[in-house]
């Protein structure tokens, strides 16, 4: 099957730092990646802080982790480019982070987004949280591997909540650690889901745990690996992140 490399591109982000960010100069943090919905895509940041994380940290919310919120051109969805790697690179490069304990999460075309850049790369978010979105059933093998906690309004008329449960239930086949939670007689705007710590806390519970380097396989031993994985899996498609189509991009 042939690789699909996505063009790599710099969305312009916000950021937000910890109150108590560079007290100790050794100490790294966990890092959050929100991402908006439609309505927040174009080039004024000052959009994402209409509603969403970003409007509860510009009011003063509190919560230890580095933010940053990306922001979507007008015409395109967060799986249309590699835009994940050089931002993240950006970040770590002038900031303590966490590399083990990346997370991810977003709302209505955020929701879809958080799906995809899962499904894209597995093995690099800690935990997720999608609320409001969708995505294919059929990642579900490669989701299962990151910890989620979905949100959905049962009134949502602008997503169905089954777009919901059918990941949910795809995962839980699979004995994956997914959590859902069901706004009852809530509809679309589930925002305020972003100013309860107890997602965070959630959060904060998963970490990605990584080899020391000299116990990682070298490189021809990895190469080796893989080629006994393809070789004895089942001939079938592994959708990736180029392949993304997303019938509803959200609100």
């Amino acid at each position: 099957m042939a690789t699909i490399t996505l063009k790599k591109v710099k969305y312009n982000y916000l950021l937000h730092l910890p109150e108590d960010y560079g007290k100790d100069p050794n100490k790294k943090w966990p890092i959050i990646f929100y991402l908006h919905g439609r309505h927040a895509s174009g080039k004024n940041l000052e959009s994402l802080e209409r509603y969403g994380l970003p409007y509860y940290l510009e009011k003063g919310k509190k919560i230890d982790f580095i933010v940053v919120s990306p922001q979507c051109p007008w015409n395109k969805n967060w799986a249309s480019e590699d835009w994940f790697n050089p931002v993240y690179d950006e970040v770590a490069a002038k900031l303590q982070v966490d590399d083990s304990r990346v997370y991810l999460i977003g709302m209505s075309m955020g929701g879809f987004g958080t799906w995809a850049l899962a499904n894209r790369m597995p093995d690099r978010f800690a935990a997720i949280s999608p609320m409001c979105g969708g995505a294919d059933a059929k990642w579900a093998d490669r989701l299962s591997k990151t910890p989620s906690w979905v949100f959905h309004g049962t009134a949502d008329r602008s997503i169905p909540i089954s777009r919901s449960e059918v990941m949910v239930k795809a995962l839980q086949k699979l004995n994956a650690e997914v959590k859902f939670t069901r706004l009852v007689n809530q509809g679309h705007d589930i925002s305020k889901q972003f100013n309860d710590d107890e997602l965070y806390g959630w959060l904060l519970k998963h970490s990605i745990s990584k080899m020391p380097f000299w116990q990682e396989p070298l490189p021809f031993m990895k190469m080796i690996a893989a080629k006994k994985i393809l070789v004895n899996s089942p001939l079938r498609p592994i959708l990736g992140f180029a392949s993304i189509s997303y019938d509803y991009q959200g609100e």
